[in-house]
């Protein structure tokens, strides 16, 4: 399936995972707890807490895990 909006929001319980695949911009915004975000050619992993931004910068997969129940907010950047 492929789903085409500016943005969305999402609700992810523990251990749920969302993939993106070519995000590249998008802004997530966790709103409820932390989740956890790894990008396909960055060896690095963030924990983005409630209320903070995280860029996607890499093209390729996004991984995003719910570290508790939240809900995400997903934008394309404008």
């Amino acid at each position: 399936m492929q789903l085409n909006v500016t943005s969305s929001r999402v609700v992810l319980e523990p251990g749920q995972v969302l993939t993106l695949d070519d995000a590249k911009g998008v802004h997530i915004r966790p709103r409820g707890a932390r989740v956890w975000i790894t990008e396909e050619g960055d060896c690095t992993d963030f924990v983005v807490n409630p209320g903070e931004d995280f860029i996607v910068s890499h093209r390729g997969r996004t991984v995003l895990q719910a570290i508790d129940t939240t809900w995400v907010d997903l934008q394309e950047a404008a």
